[in-house]
């Protein structure tokens, strides 16, 4: 997540930040998928945030000017399960955010306003798992 939290923060233009929130909606659902333990307090929330990982990553997708992804499936990642559930929620928290405010910034200077509207579902996307991994269970 730190590679695409860093893609993020250095994306300007509506194109490079597409692109970016597909990667971030890609490693954040990656994260969350090896972390879903129904053990652990954190587990409906883990379950929601990934649904709405996937929609904003499908939401970026499907934006005319997003560019061509490669084949990347960060599901196939390695993520490092030694990781505390209450550390990834709150690097998932802290990427949903930034997230948020790139796919809002986005939006009010997208023209084509297919661009506009899938960079607000992103958004509120991200506003959710934001609101998830932040309160947690």
């Amino acid at each position: 997540m730190a590679a695409a939290r860093e893609r993020l923060r250095q994306a300007s233009g509506l194109a490079p930040v597409l692109g970016a929130a597909h990667e971030a909606f890609g490693a954040m659902l990656a994260a969350i998928r090896s972390n879903e333990d129904p053990t652990t307090g954190l587990f409906a929330a883990f379950i929601m945030a990934a649904a709405l990982a996937a929609d904003g990553r499908d939401a970026v997708a499907f934006a005319p000017s997003m560019p061509p992804v490669g084949s990347r499936d960060f599901l196939d990642d390695e993520v490092d399960v030694r990781i505390p559930p209450e550390s990834v929620a709150r690097l998932v928290s802290d990427l949903s955010q930034l997230l948020g405010a790139q796919l809002t910034r986005s939006a009010g200077q997208a023209t084509d306003p297919a661009d506009r509207d899938a960079c607000d579902q992103a958004a509120q996307c991200a506003a959710g798992i934001h609101l998830l991994a932040r309160d947690g269970p």
